[in-house]
């Protein structure tokens, strides 16, 4: 997930019924595009990772992220193939040269209707061993794949998500449940996923830096991740009393525009 303030440029038009009749002629004219924002050590700000991050160019020429047109997606059953395209595009490119040792962590957002997809998890794995084929095993400590699953749309198959996960576990992905702390209750899939990463909520992390409940809220989440052995993740952090508020509770990385906005590459923006 990323930052608030990317995201509302496209958000009016990601609510007209044109997205809809748009996405379709997108995904084949392969107009989807990812970027990449790093995520930081927040104890001493090393880059440890990146999320790649859904885009779609208009027929114009525009520019849009995926808050403007995801939802759409996902009501027409479109998400699934969204997800294909753009994972099989960040697993290419972490195939060339100086990616392989050079992003981290890679996170990638996929619906959960994508990871009870057989066929769908058969692609992902077979793009890993493409993967490992490409890669130098001395530039690569361990495999970078974290699969981001969205808590606000977490209703498939409950027995055929896990049957998916295990077997991308089995080949050593990672799975990070997103946008916790939001409006929805993901307790069960905190519980019951096998889970590394908790991601919290860019609206959450916002309020803890202003509003002392708000930050009891989250000290407890994080405790509560910390209890599970979950490393956390603040999202959408914009401003420097939002990373001293973080780092007294104890988060373990941050994500957002106060260390960069969200590029073609791997290289953030250095402090």
């Amino acid at each position: 997930m990323e930052c608030e303030s990317e995201t509302r440029a496209g958000a009016r038009w990601g609510a007209d019924a044109f997205v809809r009749a748009q996405l379709r002629r997108a995904l084949e004219q392969r107009r989807l595009l990812v970027v990449y924002q790093p995520i930081v050590r927040l104890g001493d700000e090393v880059v440890v990772g990146h999320e790649a991050l859904a885009r779609m160019r208009t027929a114009a020429g525009t520019v849009l992220d995926a808050a403007a047109f995801i939802d759409a997606a996902a009501a027409v059953g479109h998400e699934p193939c969204i997800d294909a395209d753009v994972t099989a595009q960040i697993m290419s490119r972490a195939c060339l040269g100086a990616g392989a040792g050079a992003h981290g962590k890679l996170f990638m957002n996929c619906s959960p209707a994508f990871l009870a997809d057989p066929s769908r998890i058969d692609g992902l794995l077979r793009q890993h061993r493409e993967w490992t084929a490409a890669v130098s095993p001395a530039s690569v400590r361990e495999v970078p794949w974290v699969v981001e699953i969205t808590e606000r749309n977490l209703d498939a198959d409950p027995r055929r998500l896990a049957a998916g996960l295990s077997r991308l576990a089995e080949c050593g992905f990672q799975f990070a449940l997103d946008d916790f702390g939001s409006n929805h209750s993901a307790i069960p899939y905190l519980l019951n996923l096998p889970l590394h990463y908790l991601k919290f909520d860019l609206g959450l992390v916002a309020a803890a830096a202003i509003d002392p409940r708000a930050r009891r809220t989250l000290g407890h989440l994080q405790n509560l991740a910390a209890d599970l052995g979950l490393t956390t993740v603040a999202e959408g952090v914009e401003d420097l009393s939002t990373v001293h508020c973080l780092r007294d509770l104890g988060i373990d990385l941050g994500q957002g525009y106060w260390w960069a906005q969200p590029g073609p590459g791997f290289a953030p923006k250095q402090r």
